[in-house]
């Protein structure tokens, strides 16, 4: 194995070397071409136990952990230990793959990978190493835990499943009801039978493989519990956002929540009816007002010109008047003197020009 500059195992590897160790020693076994080559475990720490705020640092300490449980509990076969701190939570967690093949051609029994035999047995060497690695003093984070932390959506290793939970978040988006919603899933080839007295569901699906056709079942929620303490033992299913509850709960949610938008929908509308009839109102007013403005000014100049229309009429009256009263006032004035002549000698002139008479 490649080794850094102080002598110790580096970090990285070459996969192709580690991959061939594993070939040379499943050659040993009675039948190298078995289904099964290699085991793998996942080993998840809480936030509480690295909370990757010095991520070099703590993922050696995890290391150095998870390489005391595997000498212990697994130092007669071949493992690859890899330490990351990505994917959903970017908690720090360990891969351990383990060849299914003894250096000394030996299977190793499945039964050593039990699930709950490799929780205590890690949990152990958790309470013992864990303060020694990190000078911390171990809360048990997992055991102490009264509910998970994903039990909404249950993390799973199955692709099958986790494509499931994706269909049936996709067709709960677009359909108002549980009728509508299995409807959409037979369409998709997902069937639901019905458990616990109709309770609660288990999703049935019939794929096809390389090897043939299979059903896949699983169920939408389940739990194991004490019935003496009420200490939940295994917690399984897709999670309880897909039980049966929960989705009959969400579709009433939702149809509320449509009734209460239909029911502000149309008191919204009624209050905009209010508004556009109240803003046509103003407007009707505000155009009257402007009618009855231009309605009153016509008047008053309407007025105004009668007036002085009338003002020059009687003006021209009482100049007229005034010239009749001055011509009466000249004719009854006695004639002068020199009128008096003129007029006289008009009047010989007259009678000289008809004769004498006879």
């Amino acid at each position: 194995m490649l080794h850094d500059d102080d002598g110790m195992i580096s970090v990285t590897q070459n996969g192709a070397y580690l991959e061939k160790q594993f070939g040379a020693v499943l050659k040993r076994a009675r039948n190298p071409k078995r289904r099964y080559q290699a085991q793998t475990i996942i080993i998840s720490f809480d936030e509480s136990e690295f909370d990757t705020s010095n991520l070099r640092k703590q993922s050696q300490q995890a290391l150095q952990l998870v390489q005391y449980y595997i000498r212990k509990h697994f130092g007669d076969c071949q493992s690859v230990i890899a330490i990351q701190a990505d994917g959903e939570g970017g908690k720090i967690h360990a891969h351990v793959v383990m060849n299914t093949i003894r250096p000394s051609g030996k299977t190793v029994a499945t039964n050593r990978f039990n699930i709950v035999k490799l929780r205590k047995d890690f949990d152990n060497e958790m309470q013992t190493s864990y303060q020694k690695v990190t000078g911390r003093q171990w809360t048990n984070p997992i055991h102490n835990q009264t509910k998970r932390k994903d039990i909404h959506n249950l993390t799973t290793k199955s692709e099958w499943q986790y494509q499931l939970k994706e269909l049936i978040t996709q067709i709960k988006a677009k359909v108002d009801n549980v009728a509508d919603f299995l409807k959409q899933l037979e369409q998709h080839s997902v069937t639901v039978t019905e458990r616990q007295k109709g309770k609660a569901w288990t999703y049935h699906q019939v794929v096809t493989t390389k090897t043939g056709r299979h059903e896949l079942k699983v169920r939408d929620f389940y739990q194991r519990v004490n019935k003496q303490t009420g200490e939940i033992k295994s917690t399984r299913g897709l999670g309880q956002s897909f039980s049966k509850s929960k989705i009959e709960r969400y579709f009433n949610k939702k149809k509320e929540k449509e009734n209460q938008n239909y029911d502000s929908r149309r008191e919204n509308s009624g209050l905009e009816k209010i508004k556009t009839m109240a803003a046509d109102a103003k407007v009707r007013a505000q155009r009257q007002r402007r009618i009855n403005q231009i309605t009153q000014q016509r008047l008053e100049k309407a007025t105004h010109d009668e007036e002085r229309k009338a003002a020059k009429q009687k003006a021209r009256l009482f100049d007229q008047k005034q010239r009749e009263t001055r011509r009466t006032a000249k004719s009854n004035q006695p004639a002068s003197k020199t009128q008096r002549q003129s007029g006289q000698e008009q009047r010989r002139s007259s009678k000289e020009a008809e004769g004498p008479e006879f």
